[in-house]
């Protein structure tokens, strides 16, 4: 991979975090939402917690957690730049944006903006997330999924 992607790409799902954040901040009244259909709103929300928005009110906690991980991620990708996959590098750069993007929420707005509402109606709902969390997500289900199918080079 390009040394510049390194840099680009991970920039790049960053901005794409805060520029739909920012929309939404300016858009939609804070925790209120627009329906789009019965399986999608864009909500206007903050969380203080991780995931599904357990341990609320633990910023400080999770600003230092998430710094360490980001630390961690850019030494993994820095020293096994030779053994990881294009896969793999591309899903610690998807990691490593949607820590990055939380983290800078967190920093200067002191809790994480989550808008994407998905689910059926009222009926059931999945806890609001944004494209940070997206990024997340995505690079650690490639991760797993490299390491199980695609793990001809990384000694991981």
């Amino acid at each position: 991979m390009k040394k510049y992607l390194y840099f680009l790409l991970p920039l790049i799902y960053v901005a794409l975090d805060h520029i739909t954040k920012f929309l939404v901040i300016k858009n939609i009244p804070y925790q209120s939402f627009i329906k789009i259909n019965d399986y999608f709103n864009l909500v206007n929300i903050s969380n203080t917690g991780v995931a599904f928005s357990m341990f609320q009110d633990n910023n400080i906690f999770f600003i230092i957690l998430v710094s360490f991980v980001i630390l961690f991620v850019i030494y993994f990708l820095i020293k096994n730049k030779e053994e990881l996959t294009k896969l793999q590098t591309h899903s610690l750069l998807l990691i490593l944006a949607g820590g990055t993007g939380n983290l800078i929420d967190r920093l200067f707005r002191g809790a994480v903006v989550d808008f994407i509402d998905i689910g059926y109606k009222d009926v059931y709902r999945w806890p609001a997330f944004n494209v940070a969390d997206s990024c997340v997500c995505i690079g650690v289900a490639l991760f797993i999924i490299s390491l199980l199918f695609f793990n001809k080079k990384a000694k991981v």
